[in-house]
């Protein structure tokens, strides 16, 4: 093994969390010191941290302290059984997140931003306005709403509330979500995707078994927020970034990546990370 290969070995972390074991995989720990803001990554449903793997390589071969975190339900994160072992949204973020911020890893860390891909833009959106996290800024990529109420046209409607609709239905006869079978999200359990169907029914949040007023706290969201729609998404096209921007402070930026790399939901982070790292980078130094 060569030195450059050791080199990007990422150290890895493991907290408990609701009788879950969470693995979080550190990279260029060696860049950490008073003056840098550390970065925490959080993956799509059902989308494993090791797909994302060149992206954080990448970032901390240009300096960055980078943390990727496997989410509840992730390979490295398993859960044996998600239909009886249900969860949601809330426990990912008031009990997984909330317990990983306590790493020294992250808890010494001069600043920390939150960097999401789809929901988990969502997931550090919402931890980040409810307070349970306090991230020195918040970025999304691909984050939007999955409601019918951001499709254009009024078959991309039509074609939404069925999508939902089957999500419903299926989680509430199977007892959890198939995704590994219908291509979509992954094995998931009931919980989390009744959550993901609020949303995408309602046009706004409403978290099982957690009191807080989501849509209150997100108006009045008070880290920096940078949310990044790629022009050619199919699966959350730029109209429905829009639609989840429309629902946060005025100040909350909102930018657009375009071009070849941006065609697609899922492939940026392979074949194109250094053009997402540009961005957020761009954004970082702006935010000083």
């Amino acid at each position: 093994m060569t030195s450059e290969t050791a080199k990007s070995e990422p150290q890895v972390h493991r907290v408990r969390s609701g009788g879950v074991i969470i693995t979080v995989e550190e990279y260029g720990r060696e860049h950490q010191d008073a003056d840098t803001t550390s970065v925490v990554f959080l993956p799509a449903l059902g989308v494993a941290l090791s797909y994302y793997r060149p992206l954080l390589e990448s970032w901390a071969e240009r300096g960055r302290h980078v943390l990727g975190v496997e989410m509840r339900g992730g390979p490295q994160s398993p859960v044996a059984n998600p239909r009886r072992q249900s969860f949601g949204y809330a426990q990912m973020i008031n009990d997984d997140l909330a317990t990983v911020f306590t790493l020294d890893a992250i808890a010494t860390a001069s600043k920390v931003v939150l960097v999401g891909h789809s929901l988990g833009g969502h997931l550090a959106l919402l931890s980040a306005a409810s307070g349970a996290l306090q991230p020195a800024g918040v970025v999304t990529i691909g984050t939007g709403t999955a409601s019918p109420a951001s499709q254009t046209s009024r078959s991309g409607r039509l074609r939404r509330r069925v999508e939902v609709g089957f999500v419903r239905m299926t989680i509430g006869m199977l007892g959890y979500w198939p995704g590994h079978r219908v291509g979509f999200g992954g094995r998931q359990p009931k919980g989390l995707m009744a959550d993901w169907a609020f949303e995408a029914t309602h046009g706004r949040y409403r978290l099982a078994g957690d009191p807080t007023d989501y849509e209150a706290a997100l108006a009045a969201l008070g880290p920096p927020t940078l949310l990044i729609a790629l022009e050619g998404d199919p699966m959350i096209p730029p109209p429905a970034v829009a639609y989840l921007a429309s629902r946060l402070p005025a100040q909350v930026e909102h930018r657009m990546l375009t071009g070849e790399h941006a065609r697609d939901h899922f492939l940026w982070a392979r074949r194109s990370p250094g053009l997402m790292i540009d961005e957020v980078e761009g954004w970082l130094a702006r935010m000083g």
